[in-house]
């Protein structure tokens, strides 16, 4: 049997690069959400204690928690302090966005319960000096 190889070098082949790695990381993205989406919240357990956010109705009130919580993560030295770990590159083409770097907490990511005051994920977009932000 012969195989047809397609040289990296040439633009149809950087694209289906690019397209196979921005598969293969929504498929892992995708994974990590059906995983959390599966998992158990308070709301299952009569008598179960309920966060503050999750009593609120008004979707302004999520959004200011999300805010300000991550609002000390804006220097990726604090989120690699407190836990996160860069597990994602930044994917970006000449004829798709980017994506940015994906700094995963694996232990929060690991209790199975999403906690807008404790994010799992935060996304710095990477700039041209070779920081973060």
């Amino acid at each position: 049997m012969t195989s047809i190889q397609i040289p990296i070098g040439s633009s149809i082949g950087h694209r289906v690069a690019v397209r196979l790695r921005q598969a293969l990381i929504g498929i892992a993205l995708l994974g990590t959400c059906v995983f959390c989406a599966l998992a158990q919240d308070a709301h299952s357990h009569p008598g179960a204690p309920t966060r503050e956010w999750e009593r609120k109705s008004d979707p302004g009130a999520l959004i200011k928690i999300v805010r300000d919580s991550t609002e000390r993560f804006k220097d990726v030295k604090t989120a690699e302090a407190e836990g996160y770990g860069l597990s994602f590159g930044c994917v970006s083409g000449p004829d798709s966005g980017a994506m940015g770097l994906h700094y995963v907490n694996g232990n929060l990511l690991s209790r199975g319960e999403l906690d807008p005051t404790h994010p799992q994920i935060v996304i710095y977009e990477p700039q041209g000096d070779g920081a973060c932000v």
